[in-house]
């Protein structure tokens, strides 16, 4: 008897508990602008460590990661996690914005002008995995600009196989162009294939299981870049994991579009 009423109780609770997708985020918005080092030298990369939503645990792990490749460049870089830093005069001092795994509503109305103005004028945003992944996000123009798709979701982590498909960028010219990896398969709304859009490489998902779901047939891109007015973006849904971020084949790729964001000769698209 005491054995039903506890099983009972948990599958009870069980129900009760939200799903991750269920998960309701109340999103905090700053308003104080960061102390940007005034010795800082300009341009300068901007990371920008923030979530309103879901939130990676390996954030931290991914912006050592970029600073270690800036820093290995002599690149200057700067980290915040105050969507603040989108003010006129501070992002005058950055020409690369990397979006590190950010999720959820980020910015004020105020600041989301400031941040499109930025991009339009020429910036170029580098969008790390999870800052493609929100789903039900709440600024269309991010979703269908920035990222140029919607996440719908992802099957549990396993073995697939990326097919480069464009060589020719910094971002994919040291890769393999057959490369397995062990990842997070992010799925989109629609296909982001299109004018003004760079595919850089696909998934295959005969090499792994989308679940029917999730399935998005033979034409599956997993990183591209997008002309937005004078600049623009690069996504890779690529990264989950925090071994990806020690993984020099990994990390060559991640050099790559930083390389391809602060040079504005390469082309955007």
């Amino acid at each position: 008897m005491f054995r039903t009423f506890m099983l009972a109780g948990l599958i009870l609770l069980a129900s009760a508990a939200p799903t991750v997708a269920q998960t309701q985020y109340t999103p905090v918005f700053d308003h104080t602008a960061p102390a940007v080092p005034r010795e800082l030298k300009t341009p300068a990369i901007l990371i920008l460590s923030k979530a309103n939503a879901f939130r990676h645990k390996n954030m931290a792990v991914v912006a050592t990661a970029v600073k270690n490749i800036a820093t290995g460049r002599d690149w200057p870089v700067y980290e915040t996690d105050s969507a603040a830093v989108m003010d006129v005069k501070l992002m005058k001092r950055f020409n690369v914005v990397v979006l590190n795994n950010t999720t959820g509503d980020l910015f004020t109305p105020a600041q989301r002008i400031v941040f499109e103005k930025w991009i339009e004028k020429g910036g170029r945003v580098v969008a790390l995995h999870g800052a493609g992944g929100t789903s039900n996000h709440p600024w269309p123009w991010y979703v269908d600009k920035v990222i140029g798709a919607g996440f719908t979701g992802h099957p549990k982590i396993q073995n697939g196989t990326i097919r480069i498909e464009d060589r020719h960028h910094p971002a994919t010219r040291p890769l393999p162009a057959s490369w397995p990896r062990n990842d997070e398969w992010y799925s989109f709304d629609r296909n982001p294939r299109g004018p003004g859009v760079r595919i850089l490489a696909t998934v295959d998902e005969t090499t792994y299981d989308p679940t029917d779901k999730l399935r998005m047939g033979a034409d599956h891109p997993i990183m591209w870049t997008r002309c937005l007015g004078k600049g623009g973006a690069f996504f890779t849904a690529l990264g989950h994991q925090d071994a990806d971020w020690s993984d020099p084949v990994f990390l060559s790729h991640i050099e790559g579009a930083l390389e391809w964001a602060r040079d504005r000769k390469q082309k955007v698209c």
